[in-house]
């Protein structure tokens, strides 16, 4: 066995002296012309000997359908020239997922995937003049089953060499006999779907220790599934031979292991006393007997890219945790050279697939032209490779050669993508694309978290928790995070901020704590606080840890929260915890607020699985009474709430947007984002006018630039030091080209006899002394007017209580910035039962906040109530 050696060939004269001195049988031949010769499969032809590999990109929808990046991926591959194309591994049931974002077929998505098999196919007819055969792989995730982000496995055996690894015990339970009897209903019924969308044929994957994978090995198994040889292939030949004879239209096939590379009784294909060597007699039965039942294609790899990639993809720069393999990457390739070709020769009128080429780049195409002439295999798979380069088959059957520019550097990148639960395709070639969703993926790895999470210095008076409105203990919760304690760490941060995931998201972390992070000062690089943060939440909301902690005892008082948003259900989730019942009021036909309904996709996806997650058992124990769209009015009056409640809290915001003026094609920056996140607006004109600078107006700017918008002026009257919006959102305004117009002052809008909107007056400013507020004054210069002509105008000039709204909230009293009015350190309205927090009283800062607020009013609720009860 030689040392690991990167990738260094320049002209094929150097691989071959390498493959004479390290004693290994890799043919090459420069003539590649047969690799463009048909091959017959059954009534069908495969227009080459090329095959892309079923690489899984998990940009599926949350119904499992094909996403955008998906149809891109496959018209690629089609436009590209490679005779056959294997779909992606696709879940035949939503607890088979190995992913969210994995395909997932059934009944109510079939037509997405009738979309995607025609798009495929159109592309190719458009490139070529003809189509590609088309394999759909259905799947089973069994061990590596992980359809919310968090694993849930189901195994066919233990294994003393993977349990470990998954954490699994010898008492965890195996699925049974009895499930996998329905699961062959299941393949059969999915199978139908495939053909209903189109495809050729399926395969049953049973490769890399998914389910039907890990029965092949099912030595120690009891039962019909497990055993002998005939029990452990039950499953795959049994299904196979089912979908021949019930979907007739469809050709049979399996992407089989036919050496897993893990010792024996765990591992398929296994030497019984060298795991490094393969025991090809069970492999060559299985092909043979598939052959029997009607198999004419099969498609063969090896080992585990989840355990040992050294037997089955050589790798120039390693994935994250793992070592580069104590072997020559060509040594790896030639033992996937000659397990296919043992598999080939025991079949010879199946097609049989050979792949694991991908380390040779430019040169791959010489290996393959030579096996296929010497019998090895009769069609060649391209995995990583048709990521990288998906026309590569193009360039080999008209050039008779690959670009070396163009090939894949097997960095393992997209790999890397796939265990960080980001959309995968290749980073390198593909770089517009994937680039940024590998380094969101790296941005949110729980292992570069945990490396992240013990930078910190455990600061004793942590200026980090000083810059944090709810004062979270930071470092005690990075601590746990970095030991993997997520309940700890999640226990944490809800003692101080009960919607940490919510605020994990919109929180200006840059400004508060991790601008306080001391790591800052030493490396200008702070611990990422805010990213451990909701990766914190997720998990635990995936595990089950979220839900509010119910007092035993229900007190028997009863409390109105008004308000959905962020401040209304931090009070909620208090006063539940201390006992109190709820009844919670809200405008909306769900909670959440300003942040779900406002605040774009790209930072801040949506409230409801945080919020259901958390109110869910107190919903389910009748101890909130949520009652949605339903405001103040005649139903709603302050005076019935104190009659029926022991108290009040209001937390309903600003419902009012400040004006410029009225004008067709004026619009409140609010309506504008909700409209935008909703998916009811699409378009806007070339040119548009967002007045202000907060980060309303900065949302609403950066979504107009991606809405399509040429030129985007966002219009601020005071200077850049003045400007209340966060730094971030500023700056990624400007890298879209968005344009800023500081020190210019909106006066009014040129409207045209029908009071459409023709453009909006603007003047020149200069900053003068400063205001109430702290920032310099703008002053108009005179003489300065002129008119920007804009297509619309976006106000973001501030909110305000409505007036009408004010007159339902007597006796209440207000500030003179037209506020509800608190007692000074309280959330006290003065009014009896009366409390109030959020937006309305504060004027809108930020989310955190808002919690803080809510979770504070909580508190002064609890004392009152449990002062009046003991007196």
């Amino acid at each position: 066995m030689a040392e690991h050696h990167r990738f260094q060939y320049r002209a094929l004269e150097q691989l071959r002296a390498d493959l004479q001195r390290l004693g290994l049988d890799l043919p090459l031949d420069e003539d590649v012309k047969i690799l463009g010769e048909p091959v017959a499969l059954g009534d069908l032809t495969v227009p080459n000997r090329f095959v892309v590999q079923p690489m899984e990109g998990f940009d599926a929808g949350p119904d499992g359908s094909p996403g955008e990046l998906s149809l891109r991926r496959y018209r690629r591959y089609a436009e590209g020239g490679s005779g056959l194309i294997w779909f992606e591994a696709t879940a035949v049931l939503h607890e088979a997922r190995s992913n969210p974002g994995q395909f997932f077929i059934h009944k109510d998505n079939v037509e997405n995937y009738r979309r995607l098999v025609a798009e495929t196919r159109r592309a190719a007819r458009k490139a070529f003049g003809r189509e590609p055969v088309l394999v759909l792989q259905l799947t089973h995730s069994g061990r590596y089953s992980k359809p919310t982000g968090v694993p849930a496995p189901l195994i066919a055996h233990h294994s003393a060499v993977l349990d470990p690894i998954h954490q699994l015990g010898p008492e965890y339970p195996l699925v049974t006999d009895e499930y996998l009897d329905r699961l062959q209903d299941i393949f059969v019924a999915a199978a139908r779907l495939a053909a209903q969308a189109g495809f050729d044929g399926v395969d049953l994957k049973s490769c890399h220790r998914y389910l039907i994978s890990e029965l092949l090995a099912s030595f120690t198994r009891e039962g019909k599934y497990g055993g002998s040889f005939e029990n452990r292939t039950r499953m795959l030949r049994e299904t196979l031979a089912r979908i021949r004879a019930e979907v007739p239209n469809l050709f049979i096939t399996t992407r089989m292991n036919a050496h897993d590379g893990i010792r024996h009784p765990y591992g398929f294909g296994m030497d019984q006393q060298d795991e490094r060597k393969a025991d090809l007699r069970e492999p060559i039965a299985l092909a043979q007997a598939l052959r029997g039942l009607g198999a004419r294609l099969l498609n063969i790899t090896i080992g585990n890219p989840y355990f040992n990639p050294h037997l089955n993809r050589p790798y120039d720069f390693p994935i994250a945790g793992a070592k580069a393999p104590a072997e020559h990457p060509l040594e790896g390739i030639a033992r996937f050279v000659t397990v296919t070709r043992a598999i080939q020769q025991a079949v010879p009128d199946v097609a049989v697939v050979g792949s694991g080429y991908t380390w040779l780049r430019s040169f791959m195409p010489y290996l393959a032209a030579a096996l296929v002439r010497t019998g090895a295999a009769t069609l060649i798979g391209q995995g990583r490779g048709a990521f990288a380069y998906p026309d590569s088959v193009k360039d080999i059957l008209e050039k008779g050669r690959m670009d070396p520019a163009r090939t894949c550097v097997a960095c393992s990148a997209c790999t890397q993508i796939m265990r960080d639960g980001a959309r995968t395709g290749c980073v390198v070639r593909d770089s517009a694309v994937y680039g940024p969703e590998y380094r969101r993926g790296r941005r949110f790895a729980l292992d570069r978290l945990r490396q992240e999470a013990q930078r910190c210095r455990e600061c004793l008076e942590a200026t980090c928790v000083q810059g944090c409105p709810a004062h979270v203990r930071i470092p005690v919760f990075l601590k746990a995070f970095a030991n993997d304690d997520i309940r700890a760490a999640y226990e944490i941060l809800r003692e101080s901020n009960v919607l940490p995931e919510m605020c994990g998201y919109v929180c200006p972390a840059y400004e508060q704590c991790e601008h306080g992070c001391i790591e800052r000062v030493f490396t200008g690089n702070p611990v990422p606080i805010q990213d451990i943060q909701l990766v914190t939440c997720q998990l635990a909301r995936r595990q089950g840890l979220t839900g509010a902690a119910l007092a035993p005892e229900a007190t028997g008082r009863r409390v109105a929260v008004v308000g959905g948003g962020p401040a209304g259900v931090a009070c909620t989730v208090k006063l539940l915890e201390k006992g109190h019942r709820v009844t919670l009021f809200e405008r909306e036909s769900h909670l959440g607020g300003t942040p779900d309904r406002m605040i774009p996709d790209a930072r801040y996806p949506m409230a409801a699985a945080e919020l259901e997650a958390i109110l869910g058992p107190a919903w389910k124990a009748g101890r909130l009474e949520p009652r949605f769209n339903t405001a103040f009015g005649p139903q709603l009056t302050l005076e019935l709430l104190r009659r029926d409640h022991d108290a009040v809290f209001l937390a309903f915001g600003l419902g009012r947007s400040i004006s410029l003026g009225q004008a067709a094609g004026v619009v409140d920056a609010l309506k504008f984002l909700w409209e935008v996140k909703a998916r009811r607006l699409a378009n806007v004109p070339e040119k548009l006018a967002v007045l202000g600078a907060g980060n309303t107006a900065l949302d609403a700017a950066n979504c107009a630039k991606k809405l399509g918008a040429r030129d985007v002026y966002l219009v601020y009257r005071r200077s850049f030091t003045e400007m209340p919006g966060w730094s971030a959102e500023r700056d990624a305004f400007l890298d879209l080209g968005g344009h800023i117009l500081i020190l210019t002052q909106p006066l009014g809008y040129v409207t045209d006899s029908l009071g459409r909107l023709q453009g909006l007056r603007i003047a020149r400013t200069e900053l003068g002394t400063p205001d109430e507020s702290g920032r310099r004054r703008p002053v108009v210069v005179p003489n300065s007017e002129s008119v920007l002509e804009v297509g619309l105008v976006i106000e973001a000039l501030g909110q305000a209580i409505p007036e009408e709204l004010k007159e339902a909230l007597q006796p209440l009293t207000f500030t003179k910035a037209g506020q509800l009015s608190v007692r000074a350190g309280s959330c006290f309205t003065g009014v009896p039962k009366v409390y109030a927090g959020g937006d309305a009283v504060n004027g809108g800062t930020t989310v955190v906040q808002a919690v803080v607020e809510g979770m504070k009013a909580a508190e002064e609720i609890h004392q009152a109530l449990v002062g009046a009860a003991q007196a």
